[in-house]
């Protein structure tokens, strides 16, 4: 039997890390998706219609990682998972809450810096989505 625990603030780094760099991965392939649509030309500087894409490249990648298997695939290299307090899989829209205020965690940093201090090692996004980033043992 798997006992899961809190995530230690370094493997949650290590998750990080390793989702950006797969994440920066997939956005350069998507990229090249759309080149057959503008004529090989690269897409003008703001336009919505890609920048609308790439957000939903990423909530895909995110949202439907914690929904479907409750990792991404660097919490699957670290052995952590999604759960919410009742230890089940994360719904897709509170999995979709998540991203979006995960992105605010990071953006701000004191977000993340918030599991350094909490007493079950939560980032705030965690607690604001009802969500917990667990490992196994």
């Amino acid at each position: 039997m798997r006992v899961l625990e809190p995530a230690s603030f370094l493997k949650r780094l290590g998750a990080i890390v390793y989702d950006t760099l797969i994440l920066m991965g997939v956005l350069m392939i998507a990229g090249f998706v759309v080149l057959p649509f503008t004529g090989g030309k690269a897409v003008p500087a703001g336009a919505w219609w890609f920048q609308a894409y790439l957000v939903l490249i990423v909530w895909a990648y995110f949202a439907l990682s914690w929904w479907r298997g409750a990792q991404t695939l660097g919490a699957r290299a670290w052995k952590l998972e999604v759960r919410t307090a009742s230890g089940a899989r994360p719904s897709i829209g509170r999995a979709t809450f998540r991203a979006l205020l995960s992105l605010l965690s990071l953006a701000s940093v004191v977000g993340l810096l918030w599991a350094l201090f909490d007493r079950d090692k939560q980032c705030a996004h965690d607690r604001l989505s009802g969500t917990q980033l667990l490992q196994a043992t």
